[in-house]
């Protein structure tokens, strides 16, 4: 490693100006940028570190605000982490910006890809040297595991963070959106490895951006590779595939029993998978973990969420023009707005049959299961990531995993629907598809549900609420996940917003019998 400054200082004195000069379109074509709606009106350069300089080429750990405006006129800033390579007269597409200064351009990229930067986290980890950053502030590596590294390549992800792939079956995770606090899924991984949940990625290393003043941002970890045929949502969208070239125009149920057993098996394993994760993690009692009984104030969080989302919801979907399918899902929703307001109310009567609080995934759903030849891998612990650590890090009930994985399958369904009726060459109809994916989801869903539920009773029926109020209180965390979904789809991609709302008038149906249960306390 050479420090050499002098050879960047063309750069590093404009610095805080060539960060301001950054692409905005660029930016926006990063998976993990999230606010990709909103008008970026400034960027500046909260925080900076060398970490490596050579002759030709300097890496920088940047922290970058950036400030927006979103659609209601309201200004925001985000920080982002973003690790930068800036090379000597060397332009290409991927440059993000440019900078000249009368003896060479100085090209700024994204360094999370390119092996110098991977090389250079790796010394450092090995090291065990803190870098100090601009304002004081500290990078600090931490070590579990040791390994060597020969060469890097971006993975094709759909994640918030970046992956590289390394040669020695490692992932190099980058945290792109700070937040302050242990990212969840560094802490959860590790704490359900210690405990001897074994179905999690290892972990070799992680860095710490330490202010020395209680600020600490997780800004990447070193974690393995698994060898896997696909992740469930690709291998679910092939087999559905092939499950609908397979119809017979015979009865909907019959025809799903009768073809997929072996998908059903999948689906076991899985809720076996993750109803041992549950387990698991309700017996952890060091840190933030362990179990707690949720109280009205847990209850109310929830509902709160919904009926502000819910409210958001109709706000998003007036004055707009769509099919007469998704008007007719809408006009139900919102004939049946009252109902649903006093179901949510009703349900907070339940409070006390709720079952047990716990650390859990937080964002379950097909694409965070791997499969490998002989058994499943879970990933990305890090929940949604647009809110803050200390939402991700609350206990929650397992509800909450078992209704993203609900709605996962119902997405599913959907999306093969979609790709039918883009791509179809004839043969069974759209509505006979339609319904026929439909009911899969539907078997699919019960199949999972049943074994997760039992196999959670023979362990600890009090983990999750009994059999006579699970019902109303599982459509409450899909119905959070629903209306969740219909403001991300009506906002961002309205070819599929009907998959929520038909979601939510589901989880209404479901919620409709709560006013006849007989609730008792005492």
């Amino acid at each position: 490693m050479h420090i050499e400054e002098g050879d960047f200082d063309g750069f590093l004195s404009k610095i805080d100006y060539i960060v301001k000069t950054i692409k905005d379109d660029k930016i926006r074509e990063f998976r993990w940028f999230q606010e990709k709606a909103s008008y970026i009106k400034d960027k500046t350069l909260f925080d900076y570190a060398i970490l490596s300089i050579d002759r030709s080429f300097i890496i920088i750990a940047a922290l970058i605000d950036f400030i927006f405006e979103t659609i209601s006129g309201e200004e925001k800033k985000s920080r982002y982490y973003f690790p930068i390579i800036v090379r000597k007269n060397v332009l290409s597409d991927s440059c993000l910006a440019a900078y000249n200064d009368g003896n060479c351009v100085y090209s700024l990229y994204d360094a999370v890809d390119d092996v110098e930067y991977i090389r250079c986290l790796d010394d450092i980890l090995r090291g065990g040297k803190e870098i100090e950053f601009k304002s004081g502030s500290r990078l600090k590596p931490y070590m579990i595991l040791n390994h060597d590294i020969y060469s890097s390549k971006r993975l094709n992800n759909k994640s918030s963070n970046s992956l590289t792939l390394l040669s020695k079956n490692e992932i190099v995770k980058t945290f792109r959106r700070m937040a302050n606090g242990m990212n969840p899924d560094l802490e959860m991984t590790y704490m359900l490895r210690k405990y001897g949940f074994h179905d999690v990625q290892d972990i070799r290393g992680y860095f710490l951006y330490d202010d020395g003043k209680g600020t600490i941002y997780t800004l990447s970890m070193f974690s393995q590779y698994i060898e896997n045929v696909a992740d469930m949502w690709q291998y679910t969208q092939e087999y559905l595939k092939d499950f609908v070239k397979k119809y017979d125009g015979s009865d909907f149920v019959s025809f799903v029993y009768k073809n997929c057993g072996d998908y059903m098996g999948e689906v076991k394993r899985i809720s076996e998978l993750i109803a041992n994760m549950h387990i698991k993690l309700s017996l952890i009692n060091e840190g933030n973990f362990g179990v707690l009984e949720p109280n009205e104030s847990h209850i109310d969080e929830i509902t709160n969420q919904i009926i502000s989302n819910f409210n958001l919801l109709l706000d998003y979907m007036k004055n707009q023009d769509y099919s007469d399918d998704v008007e007719s899902l809408i006009k139900e929703i919102i004939d049946d707005k009252n109902l649903l307001l006093e179901s949510i109310e009703n349900i907070k009567s339940l409070a006390p049959y709720f079952g047990k609080y716990l650390r859990c995934h937080g964002d379950l759903h097909l694409e965070q299961l791997l499969k490998k030849e002989d058994g499943y891998i879970l990933i990305d612990f890090e929940g949604e990531p647009t809110k803050s650590i200390s939402e991700r890090s609350r206990h929650m009930s397992p509800l909450k995993d078992v209704a993203g994985m609900i709605r996962s399958f119902n997405y599913a369904a959907y999306s093969q629907f979609f790709e039918y009726k883009e791509n179809g060459k004839g043969g069974v109809d759209l509505e006979k598809v339609e319904n026929l994916l439909s009911t899969w989801a539907t078997v699919i869903t019960s199949v999972f549900v049943e074994n997760y539920v039992n196999l959670i009773n023979e362990h600890d029926a009090d983990l999750i609420p009994d059999e006579r109020y699970i019902t109303a209180i599982l459509a409450l965390f899909k119905l959070d996940k629903a209306v969740f979904e219909a403001i991300y789809e009506v906002n961002n991609r309205p070819s599929w917003f009907k998959i929520p709302l038909k979601g939510i008038i589901e989880c209404i149906d479901e919620l409709k019998n709560i006013s006849s249960l007989e609730v008792y306390n005492g």
